[in-house]
C-alpha cells in the first residue's frame, strides 16, 4: 500500500513541474478557500431561513474537523511527502501530514453544505476534491493524507447535522432542523 501511495503522490507532484497547474494548484489551496468559506458564509446569511443555527453547523462542522485532524496528526506521526523524500514543494507546511486538514475542513463543511443545499453541495464537493489534489500537487500530502482527512471530516460533517436535528437542537436553537 505504500508503494501504491507514493507512486500516486509521484504522479501528481511531477504534474507541478508545469507552470500553470502550479499556479492553479497554488491558487486552489490558498485562495479559493477562503472564497468558498465567503460563498458559503453568503449563501447562509442571505438564503438561510435559519441564519444562526446554519451558520453554527458550518462554523462547527469545519473547525470540528480541524480539531479532530490535529488530535489525529498528534497521535500518528507522518512526515510529510516533501521531508520524508526530500523534494523542494511549491509551498511549505509544518506539522505532520496524516491526516490533510485542509481536506477534513472541506470535506465537513461540504457535508452540511450539501444537507443545506444540494446544488452549492454538489460544487463544494467538487471543490474539495481539487482541494486534495492540489495539495499532493504541491507536495505536501500523500494520496491517503487527503483521503484520511475526507473520512474524518464527512465523519464529523454527518456528526453536527445528526446533533442539529436531533432535540438538543430544539432546545437549544427553539426548532429542529
Amino acid at each position: 500500500m505504500n508503494t501504491i501511495n507514493q507512486n500516486i503522490f509521484n504522479t501528481f507532484f511531477s504534474l507541478s513541474i508545469d507552470p500553470n497547474i502550479a499556479s492553479i494548484s497554488l491558487f486552489v489551496s490558498n485562495i479559493l478557500i477562503y472564497i468558498l468559506f465567503g460563498i458559503v458564509f453568503l449563501y447562509i446569511v442571505l438564503r438561510s431561513k435559519f441564519i444562526f443555527p446554519h451558520l453554527f453547523m458550518a462554523i462547527g462542522a469545519s473547525g470540528g474537523a480541524w480539531v479532530v485532524s490535529k488530535i489525529i496528526k498528534y497521535i500518528i506521526h507522518i512526515d510529510r511527502p516533501f521531508v520524508a523524500l526530500g523534494l523542494t514543494p511549491l509551498f511549505y507546511e509544518s506539522g505532520f501530514s496524516f491526516p490533510s486538514s485542509h481536506s477534513a475542513v472541506f470535506a465537513a463543511l461540504s457535508t452540511v453544505v450539501f444537507a443545506l443545499n444540494r446544488k452549492l453541495g454538489i460544487l463544494m464537493i467538487f471543490c474539495t476534491i481539487f482541494i486534495g489534489l492540489s495539495r499532493m500537487v504541491l507536495g505536501v500530502h500523500y494520496p491517503l493524507d487527503i483521503v484520511g482527512g475526507y473520512a474524518a471530516g464527512v465523519i464529523v460533517g454527518l456528526v453536527f447535522l445528526s446533533i442539529m436535528k436531533s432535540r438538543y437542537a430544539v432546545a437549544f436553537f427553539g426548532k429542529s432542523l
